[in-house]
C-alpha cells in the first residue's frame, strides 16, 4: 500500500496541437467552370462559385471555388474578363494583401512567369494568425484575370495549421504552374500533368 502511493512529483505537459494526416500527394486535371483549366490535387475538387449577389456565369465575371473537404479549406477564386482595367484588378489584389499586413508576421511574393502559355502573376504567402494566408493572381495581360485567397473553416492558428498550409500553398504553386486559358473556341488546351 504504502509503495503504491509513492511517485514522482507531476510534470506538467507542453501544449500541442492534434498531429494531422495529410492525403497522398497527387494530382489530375481539371476544367474549371470558368475559362480556365489546370492540375489540381486529387483530395479537392472544382466548384462552381458564387459571387456578392449574384449567379456564377461566364458573362465578364465568373466564380470557381477550389474545395479541400478533408482540411475544412477553400480557394475562393474569381475570373474576370480584362476590359482596359488591368491596373485596377492587380491593384485591388495587392489592396487585399495589405489588408493583412497588421496581422502578418511576414508577406513573402513570388512571381509567376510563364511567357509559353502566357500566364504571369503573383502568389502572396502571408504568415501569421490571419484570416487568408495564401492570396494569388494571374493574367495573361490582354483578356483574363484570375484571383484567388485561401480560407480556413476554423479559427486562424499559424501553428497548428502550418502543415495543411504548407501543402495548399505547393498545391496552388503547382496550379499556377499548369494553368491554362481556355482557347478562342471555348476547348481547354491540353497541360502537361508531369511535375
Amino acid at each position: 500500500m504504502l509503495l503504491a502511493n509513492c511517485t514522482s512529483d507531476p510534470i506538467p505537459k507542453p501544449h500541442g496541437y492534434f498531429r494531422i494526416d495529410l492525403p497522398p500527394d497527387s494530382a489530375h486535371h481539371a476544367a474549371a467552370p470558368c475559362p480556365f483549366a489546370a492540375t489540381i490535387p486529387s483530395y479537392a475538387r472544382l466548384t462552381t462559385g458564387t459571387g456578392p449577389g449574384q449567379v456564377a456565369g461566364m458573362g465578364t465575371t465568373c466564380w470557381a471555388d477550389l474545395v479541400f473537404p478533408g482540411q475544412r479549406a477553400v480557394v475562393h477564386m474569381t475570373w474576370r474578363r480584362i476590359q482596359n482595367d488591368l491596373p485596377e484588378l492587380v491593384h485591388d489584389a495587392h489592396e487585399f494583401k495589405e489588408k493583412h499586413q497588421a496581422m502578418a508576421s511576414r508577406i513573402r511574393t513570388e512571381e509567376v512567369l510563364r511567357d509559353s502559355a502566357r500566364v504571369f502573376g503573383t502568389l502572396f504567402d502571408v504568415e501569421g494568425n490571419v484570416a487568408s494566408p495564401l492570396v494569388f493572381y494571374l493574367t495573361d495581360s490582354t483578356s483574363n484575370f484570375l484571383y484567388g485567397a485561401l480560407y480556413f473553416d476554423v479559427r486562424p492558428n499559424a501553428d497548428s495549421l502550418a502543415p495543411v498550409t504548407g501543402r495548399i500553398r505547393s498545391d496552388i504553386r503547382r496550379m499556377a504552374a499548369t494553368l491554362q486559358w481556355n482557347g478562342p473556341a471555348g476547348a481547354v488546351e491540353h497541360i502537361d500533368q508531369r511535375r
